[in-house]
């Protein structure tokens, strides 16, 4: 109630106080979010039960494609945000821990290398081509199976030469 006053008396008062506003603003979200989220924590353990985060993270799956299909539809984003907020509560991971996370895993995502994006489709980050074992040139020892060795050395060249002959 005392941000939604300070918010009204800011509106009131100098147009230079935007900021102020708008932090106002942005901590009334975050308090009304908490409080859906306070609220989604105990009706899930009333109905669910003392339960780890594995359920709640299969049933994501499931409404992932649901929402694949019907990405308009609010109320699949709700679900699946519900069964984000239960499997981190359910598995003990902080906000500070997933936000740290993130940080780490978007530098990383940064660092990698992407397809051409394309509508409707993953894209999944191009990964380095192992280097290949290349064998050592076998010397024909004309006491083996006739051709063997050329096979083997022939097979070795092409690898050397990227599979160009």
């Amino acid at each position: 109630e005392r941000l939604e006053q300070i918010y009204a008396e800011c509106e009131e008062r100098d147009p230079a106080i935007f900021e102020i506003r708008e932090l106002v603003r942005i901590a009334l979200a975050l308090l009304e979010r908490e409080q859906v989220r306070r609220e989604h924590a105990e009706w899930s353990d009333k109905t669910f039960g003392d339960v780890g985060p594995v359920g709640p993270l299969k049933h994501l799956s499931k409404e992932v494609l649901k929402t694949a299909a019907e990405p308009d539809d609010l109320s699949e984003w709700a679900d699946m945000q519900f069964l984000l907020w239960d499997a981190q509560r359910r598995a003990g991971i902080s906000d500070g821990e997933i936000t740290a996370a993130m940080e780490e895993k978007l530098k990383v995502n940064m660092a990698r290398q992407w397809p051409e994006p394309k509508d409707g489709e993953p894209r999944l980050h191009i990964k380095e081509q192992p280097v290949p074992v290349v064998p050592e040139e076998r010397p024909s020892l004309n006491n083996g199976i006739v051709g063997f060795d050329e096979g083997w050395n022939a097979c070795r060249a092409a690898m050397l030469n990227g599979g160009k002959s």
